[in-house]
């Protein structure tokens, strides 16, 4: 009877193990996934987004980047509210020993398309209709895709129907001429070779322009008791300065610039121009390091050279709180910090024999952020895929759409807190097999205007010929027009089935 009891009891408890250890097994293999990838619907459509293999007592949660183009509920329906592309953010929330733990499911990319409305046809008209002057029928546009693009060319539509007034007496259309836009003016900068020289010696200017070509150059000194200024004869943008006597003084360029068949006049003058004794220690000091740009996290070693002389120490001082400059074993180092512009200076003492002499440098730098490239840059493609890493990373992968213009391209909004002050963008990528030796390269579009989703608007389109993205690099796109910022950066063509990794993209302002 024991024996009996006791083998009933082992029996019983062999069996509870082994449902346990099934159930644990079946949890295990059980994983989440985000089923819906994609989705296309119209205004006020609706869709629910699929997720396989969820598990219990977690909570999965869906925010939409933009709910002006569509929203989403707490149970996953993606409801229409306007024409437009964004993103759902699917996210699993559980509790692991009492802590709360998420994890990123993917992202679902929505297109919502407006709905086509047919137009009402204006019932004919049985009375003869009043004597009047014949009305200029307008053609609907027609959309011509541009080429490496992807947009699909909408058919005109002829409206019928309507009644034909009959003329007397055709009007002759005079012919209005289309003002011309008048350029914005350009601006002038000028800089110097040396600022600081002895009296009888030289130093040479050189002006530019932002945009434009410069005809001629009218060059001046502030002083000119202090130094002389001379002009280039064979190059007008340049002149070659003197100093006379020691003391300050400023040189000054008037230059004769055109632009667009524009011709504009526009002043530059110059930092300081100091003029020593003849026989006076001078020295030119220079930062060979020094960035006009940095990212947060950089760092960059500060390389400080003169013309003459033994440096015996250099002060470091910071107009701004977007870096600081650190002491290291190898020298000093400038650290970004945070995003924005901060003005560097080195007072620089030099000795020369029984002569001591100073120098001060400066330098702007701008620090700009580098976003979470899969929460905070609105990344869209057509005919191509677009893949969020878990490492944070971003994989493009061209495909070819039914007609042959339709090449594969991707491209991104900036992120909202920046739009209208974008001046360049830095896309840091790495493992490319867009543009092998042989295949097509890749063009690019910038988008300029204060939109915050893509859309056809004005920019500066590179449609030849001109990115080669392959292996590990950076691509840097900067707008030409310093009027205007980046709102949308758009890249196709490369080589079908063609990838590419980003690891970063970086805005900069200003």
């Amino acid at each position: 009877m024991k024996l009996r009891k006791a083998m009933a009891v082992a029996l019983a408890g062999a069996l509870v193990l082994t449902t346990f250890a099934t159930g644990t097994t079946s949890e295990a293999a059980k994983k989440t996934k985000l089923k819906t990838k994609k989705v296309s619907i119209f205004v006020k459509g609706k869709k629910k987004i699929s997720i396989t293999g969820k598990k219990a007592k977690h909570k999965y949660t869906f925010t939409s980047k933009k709910k002006k183009i569509a929203k989403v509920s707490k149970k996953g329906v993606i409801t229409g509210v306007k024409a437009g592309k964004t993103t759902i953010i699917v996210k699993d929330t559980w509790k692991q020993k009492g802590k709360k733990k998420t994890k990123k499911l993917g992202t679902v990319k929505v297109t919502v398309k407006k709905k086509n409305i047919t137009p009402k046809v204006t019932p004919k008209v049985t009375q003869a209709p009043p004597v009047q002057t014949s009305a200029v029928t307008q053609a609907p546009p027609v959309v011509t895709p541009p080429v490496g693009g992807s947009e699909t060319p909408m058919p005109s539509s002829t409206p019928t129907g309507t009644p034909k007034a009959t003329p007397t007496g055709t009007p002759k259309a005079t012919p209005t001429a289309t003002p011309q836009a008048t350029p914005i003016a350009p601006k002038a900068k000028l800089e110097l070779a040396k600022n600081n020289i002895n009296a009888g010696k030289t130093t040479t200017a050189e002006v530019s322009v932002n945009k434009g070509t410069i005809k001629s150059v009218t060059w001046s000194v502030k002083d000119a008791e202090i130094a002389t200024a001379k002009g280039d004869e064979n190059d007008p943008t340049k002149a070659t300065i003197t100093g006379v006597k020691a003391g300050k003084t400023q040189v000054v360029a008037e230059a004769k610039v055109t632009v667009e068949g524009v011709d504009f006049t526009v002043t530059a003058e110059s930092e300081s121009v100091n003029v020593a004794d003849s026989d006076a220690l001078v020295v030119n000091a220079s930062v060979e390091s020094a960035p006009t740009e940095m990212t947060v996290g950089d760092e960059i070693g500060l390389i400080v050279t003169v013309d003459t002389g033994t440096i015996e120490s250099i002060e470091w001082t910071l107009d701004g709180d977007a870096a600081v400059v650190a002491k290291t074993e190898t020298g000093d180092v400038l650290k970004a910090i945070k995003a924005g512009d901060v003005i560097v200076t080195a007072k620089v003492t030099v000795k020369q024999g029984d002569k001591t002499a100073q120098d001060i440098v400066k330098f702007t730098v701008c620090v700009m952020e580098k976003y979470n490239i899969q929460d905070e840059v609105n990344f869209w493609s057509q005919y191509a895929e677009i893949k969020s890493n878990d490492d944070g990373t971003v994989t493009y992968t061209k495909q070819q759409g039914d007609q042959n213009w339709q090449g594969g391209e991707f491209g991104f909004v900036v992120p909202r807190d920046l739009v209208g002050k974008v001046t360049k963008v830095i896309i840091k990528y790495k493992d490319a097999t867009l543009t092998p030796e042989g295949e097509k390269l890749c063009g690019y579009v910038l988008h300029y205007d204060d939109e915050t989703q893509v859309s056809w608007i004005s920019g500066e389109d590179h449609w030849n010929e001109s990115l080669n993205i392959y292996g590990d690099g950076e691509i840097v796109l900067e707008n030409k027009n310093p009027d205007k910022s980046i709102s949308t950066v758009r890249i196709y063509d490369g080589a079908l089935g063609g990838t590419m990794t980003i690891e970063s993209v970086t805005f900069k302002v200003g």
